[in-house]
């Protein structure tokens, strides 16, 4: 019986070895790449919630993506809207001041110089996309062509000028979030301004001050601009505030991705020092083991009767 015994100690130590070698080779693994498993059934208990975790990462990546693209278009709408209000106030001070003045010709040339540089503003692109044409981006948002010659200041000129649509933009920047924003070339108060300027712009005679019809249209004017001014700023600040909840959400998303990694971290990667400790250690047991299954080696029948 000892020998047969002897023979199973040493099946059991080989097996015992081949275990240690196993996770030897294991944990050098992990140290060098720093990583528990290179695939899901190394952590196989935990392989689901590493899959939903993943998903995740690129869920709220994806909405990151979206919010910058949205940042990009309120800010380059923002710039071309503060400068569409500054020609607005512009010609407002001209009206003010220059009017009725003997240089008051100077008044069609200043409104035809104006309305060339408003239609550039509203034809903003961002990229290959016209910013205030709705749905219609690849189509340009303003064409002086249609305007009406010589105009008037209570007849709409949206329908003359206007190549977009209504279609306001859209965008998913969270769960069941969904954002619309943007301005479309329509809006009335570049309606407003556009008809004011035309209406200067082809107004060859100079204006009178004695004559009640031209200080009616300056008035009517100045008061549409002033209008008009105002509410673009208050377009670009509805931009800003939009601008300012996108970057709360993104900061979030932010949050959700890091949270999302400590735990990817916890399930995938390894303590290096940890492991590195378990290493030798096994190594030591691993030593030991050879020297036992020596020792076992050297055994047989005719020595233990000896």
């Amino acid at each position: 019986m000892t020998g047969v015994t002897t023979i199973e100690q040493q099946n059991q130590m080989l097996q015992y070895l081949q275990q240690m070698q196993s996770q030897g080779a294991t944990l050098e693994e992990q140290i060098a790449s720093g990583q528990k498993s290179q695939t899901y059934a190394g952590i196989a208990p935990q392989a689901a919630q590493v899959i939903s975790l993943q998903a995740t990462q690129s869920l709220q990546q994806g909405y990151m993506n979206t919010i910058d693209t949205v940042n990009t278009r309120l800010q380059t709408m923002s710039l071309a809207m503060q400068n569409i209000a500054t020609i607005a106030s512009s010609f407002q001070t001209t009206l003010a001041n220059s009017a009725f003045t003997p240089s008051g010709a100077s008044v069609q040339q200043t409104a035809q110089q104006l309305l060339v540089e408003l239609g550039s503003y509203m034809n903003t692109q961002d990229g290959s996309r016209y910013v205030f044409s709705g749905n219609q981006t690849s189509t340009p948002t303003f064409n002086p062509a249609g305007l009406p010659n010589p105009g008037d200041l209570t007849t709409n000129v949206a329908a003359n000028y206007y190549g977009g649509d209504s279609g306001i933009a859209q965008a998913t920047v969270d769960h069941n979030v969904n954002l619309q924003y943007g301005v479309t070339g329509d809006n009335p108060a570049f309606e407003q301004i556009v008809r004011v300027l035309n209406f200067f712009a082809n107004n060859a005679a100079p204006l009178s001050q004695s004559n009640p019809t031209d200080v009616a249209n300056v008035q009517q004017a100045q008061q549409m601009l002033g209008g008009a001014a105002q509410s673009v700023r208050q377009l670009v600040a509805t931009a800003g505030e939009q601008q300012a909840n996108l970057a709360q959400l993104k900061t979030a998303h932010k949050n959700a991705i890091t949270l999302a990694n400590t735990s990817l971290n916890g399930i995938e990667q390894v303590d290096s020092a940890t492991a590195i400790t378990q290493l030798n250690t096994l190594q030591t047991q691993l030593q030991a083991s050879y020297q036992t299954i020596n020792v076992l080696q050297s055994l047989s029948l005719a020595n233990y009767l000896k």
